[in-house]
Formats: C-alpha cells, sequence, structure tokens
C-alpha cells in the first residue's frame, strides 16, 4: 500500500504536516507511470491536498474523502484549457493509488500573488482587484462542463444544522441569523439558481504573479481543486473573505467591478454566513464592524461597492 487506507480526516491532517518521506513511494509510482523529470520533488506548503513539484509538473495527491473533487478538477482544466485570460496549468495525467487520487498537471511560472499582496501600493491593488472581479466573471461565463455536479442541498442542510453549534458572533448577530437565512428563503433572492463553472476559491493564494515593466500582473490561476458547477454567488465569498477584507479600497474596486445587484449580495452574505460560521469575529473587526446589529450592513461592506 502507498498510502494509508482507510484514512480518517483527522489523520489525514496530521500526514498533511509530514515532510516528503511518507508521500516518496507514492510519488515515485506517479513519475514511473508517466515518466515525470528525474530529480527531487519539493513541497508546496499551501494548499488542502498534498502537493509536490518536480521539474516543470505538479503532482497533487488526493485523500480518498474527497475524490470526487479530483474528478472534478480534471474535468475544469479540460474544459477552461485557453478559454480565460489567464494561463491555467495543463492537465498531463490523472489515475488512482488505491483509493486515492491523482492529478499531473505542467506548473505554471509565477508565484502566488498573496506573497506580495501586503507589500503593494494601494493604487496596484485595486488594478488587480479589478483584474480577479473580470476573471470571476469570465469564469462563469464560460460553457458549463457536464461532469461538475455538486450536491449543494446536501451542503446547506448541513450548514443549516451546524450553524447554532458553529457560529461565533456578536450577540445581536447571533440571534438575527436564523432570521436573515430565512429571509433569504422565503423572501428572495433564495438560493436555487442556474448553474454557473465555478472555481471555488478563486483569491491571491490561487492567482499567480510576476513582474513586466516594474508592475505586478497575474501570470496564471491554479487549484481548481474546488471546482464545480454551482450558483454565482458562491464564487463571490472566498476572495470577500480571504482575501479582500483586510483591504478596503481593493475590496470596492473589486466589488464595482462586479456591480452586483442587491440580490446578488443578500445571497452572497447568507452564503458567507453558512460558510464562514466560526470566523465572524476576525472578520468584523478586519471590517471594522464589530458593532454591527444587522447581516445586511456586513454584508454591504463585504460586498458593496461603497
Amino acid at each position: 500500500m502507498l498510502l494509508p487506507e482507510p484514512l480518517t480526516y483527522g489523520a489525514f491532517l496530521t500526514l498533511h504536516t509530514q515532510p516528503l518521506a511518507p508521500w516518496r513511494a507514492a510519488l515515485e509510482e506517479v513519475r514511473e507511470r508517466h515518466g515525470l523529470p528525474e530529480g527531487d520533488f519539493t513541497r508546496f506548503r499551501l494548499g488542502k491536498n498534498a502537493v509536490f513539484a518536480v521539474g516543470d509538473a505538479v503532482v497533487k495527491l488526493v485523500p480518498p474523502f474527497w475524490a470526487g473533487d479530483a474528478r472534478r478538477e480534471g474535468a475544469a482544466l479540460r474544459a477552461v484549457r485557453g478559454q480565460l485570460p489567464l494561463p491555467t496549468p495543463d492537465l498531463l495525467a490523472g489515475g488512482t493509488l488505491g483509493k486515492w487520487a491523482y492529478l499531473v498537471t505542467r506548473r505554471l511560472p509565477g508565484r502566488p500573488l498573496r506573497e506580495v499582496w501586503g507589500e503593494l501600493a494601494e493604487s496596484e491593488q485595486i488594478r488587480l482587484a479589478g483584474q480577479q472581479a473580470e476573471l470571476l466573471r469570465a469564469v462563469q461565463a464560460l460553457p458549463l462542463p457536464a461532469d461538475l455536479h455538486f450536491d449543494w442541498p446536501g451542503l446547506l442542510l448541513r450548514q443549516g444544522l451546524e450553524l447554532p453549534r458553529e457560529l461565533r458572533a456578536p450577540p445581536a448577530l447571533a440571534r438575527s441569523a436564523e432570521a436573515f437565512l430565512l429571509d433569504v428563503v422565503w423572501n428572495g433572492p433564495g438560493f436555487a439558481h442556474a448553474p454557473v463553472l465555478l472555481h471555488g476559491d478563486l483569491n491571491f493564494l490561487n492567482l499567480l504573479c510576476g513582474e513586466q515593466a516594474g508592475h505586478v500582473t497575474l501570470t496564471g490561476l491554479i487549484d481548481w481543486s474546488d471546482a464545480r458547477s454551482g450558483p454565482p454567488a458562491h464564487d463571490l465569498i472566498s476572495p470577500a473573505v480571504n482575501q479582500f477584507r483586510r483591504w478596503p479600497a481593493a475590496r470596492r474596486a473589486w466589488a464595482a467591478t462586479l456591480n452586483l445587484t442587491p440580490d446578488e449580495v443578500h445571497e452572497a452574505t447568507a452564503r458567507a454566513l453558512l460558510y464562514y460560521p466560526d470566523e465572524w469575529d476576525g472578520i468584523l473587526e478586519d471590517l471594522h464592524l464589530t458593532g454591527a446589529d444587522n447581516w445586511m450592513e456586513v454584508g454591504t461592506a463585504l460586498f458593496g461597492p461603497s
């Protein structure tokens, strides 16, 4: 057995922290199967899966409980190749190692935008934020591949059941969370919309960048492991919460480029509430909204252009 089975989520988290040694046999098997370059594998620090590089190839090892993500990522990479304003990784190979899945992709040039974001001038952040918004719209405008189905009703049900236990927010917001979600369901905009192609995590962690003529430029969009078909508002929450909440000018530029409707803001706020229930104290502190007492105020700050 090249990788541990059966595997609990907790055991995987422990394994994920380990260096190259426990992964080496699996990586060598993938190298032999697909004729990957000689040389040492190096480990990427970030990412929910175990990701390694050798030469110009990237190998992603996906545990059994996320095997569906590997299938969807492969389908998404095939669908977006050459169709977006930025390059995306070429899918070179895929397969299984026992119940684990793996993907092999071509490595793109550049470094994660997150590594330089905090050092950029505000004007540069604003320019790049607008480009991120345009890229998000470009992804969602592509034809939807047939094999990216995801169980959104099941996810919303689980999140709703977990919310009373998981929610960490000021008392006024905690008390009003259920009423806010019911308002979204009963009075609109609801959660059921025609699906589009979603990247799933389109923020500065997965955007590569380089420097050209003294300016930081975007060079690629990577890590499609959360790609799926789904509601357009879902792709708003990761960039707003994980990137722009600490950078108000960039957040406003991103939102202004998206030009969201009030219904889109309403739905995105509800999805963010469900998706990040235990992070609201920190989110509100970054937004300078620790005194907020209603969720629409929070949503306007996260997703509105003003």
